[in-house]
């Protein structure tokens, strides 16, 4: 029995078939969030249709499906409480009623932050552990949480997924959320244009001749000893050490976990981002480790498995 997993990120849809966390076969088809959910789904249907044939299974060989979206979700209820900017008909959606419909499947429904957290520790770079933060780096900045085990929620199911809503600068940008100066305002990749743009050199830069701007252009023009990527990088760096450090401070955990499609730069990245961490995070037990998630762009897609099967237990 395969896992159908459903991962609706800002920027693509990644759909997989996951059995025993290994992801068996994947595809990705473009997400269009701005213009909802609703619309896509038939491209969803008609991909995870042609998955299960390319595999040679049938609906009936799955055990359920696994729902991923960015924002404030009840699972219990299996619907989206609120959304920023991406998918906003998915608040109030039925996604149980479209999985029976559909494919005569159970549904679970998650944050994909959450999910890619518990991938990594069913599955993944930080399997068994029990108290540990996640920050994965995708259009946005998602975030997670476990402490002794639990998955941290609170009472109204935010908590530990707005820690790309941290402020990182009280004099910053605004943020889609309303706030000014969340990290996901200076340092994600949908903000990144406007941070390499304004820039004053940035005419005299080979950026200067990207079509879009985005992490894996800044870190090619970082190869090539440019120097305004230079500087972008030094701040993006001073920002995402920051929102690291506020969510050590308030979850106290033992294992940092990076995932996201900028983790694919971990080898220039990591150093840097471990050494300035350890210096200014007050940890007197102890350094944080941290770990980077194998596949990146699978994190979700496992989590989303692993809570399929714990569902059926």
């Amino acid at each position: 029995m395969v896992d159908i997993s459903i991962d609706f990120g800002g920027t693509n849809i990644k759909i997989g078939l996951v059995h025993f966390g290994c992801v068996k076969a994947k595809t990705i088809i473009p997400a269009f969030a701005d213009k909802g959910l609703i619309p896509r789904l038939s491209d969803v249907e008609k991909a995870i249709h042609q998955l299960l044939i390319d595999s040679g299974l049938m609906p009936c060989d799955c055990t359920g499906i696994g729902i991923a979206l960015p924002g404030i979700i009840d699972p219990a209820a299996k619907t989206v409480l609120s959304i920023n900017g991406k998918y906003a008909d998915a608040v109030g959606f039925s996604f149980q009623e479209w999985a029976n419909r559909i494919f005569s499947l159970d549904a679970v429904v998650e944050n994909d932050a959450r999910s890619a957290l518990l991938g990594e520790i069913g599955y993944g770079a930080a399997r068994g552990e029990s108290n540990a933060v996640l920050i994965i780096f995708g259009t946005g900045i998602g975030t997670a949480a476990m402490i002794n085990g639990q998955i941290v929620r609170g009472r109204h199911g935010q908590a530990g997924i707005l820690g790309g809503h941290l402020v990182a600068n009280v004099h910053g940008n605004r943020c889609t959320c309303g706030n000014v100066g969340c990290m996901e305002a200076q340092s994600s990749h949908w903000a990144l244009p406007q941070l390499v743009k304004r820039h004053p050199q940035f005419l005299d830069s080979s950026l200067s001749n990207e079509i879009g701007i985005d992490y894996r252009s800044v870190i090619e023009a970082l190869k090539a000893v440019d120097q305004v990527a230079l500087e972008i990088l030094e701040e993006l760096l001073l920002y995402w050490s920051a929102g690291i450090i506020n969510l050590i401070h308030a979850y106290d955990p033992e294992v940092v976990i990076l995932s996201g499609g900028l983790m694919k730069s971990a080898d220039v990245l990591l150093p840097q981002i471990v050494d300035r961490v350890h210096a200014l995070a007050w940890t007197p037990w102890g350094k944080v480790r941290f770990v980077v998630a194998e596949d990146p762009d699978t994190s979700v897609l496992l989590g989303l498995s692993y809570l399929v099967q714990l569902s059926k237990t």
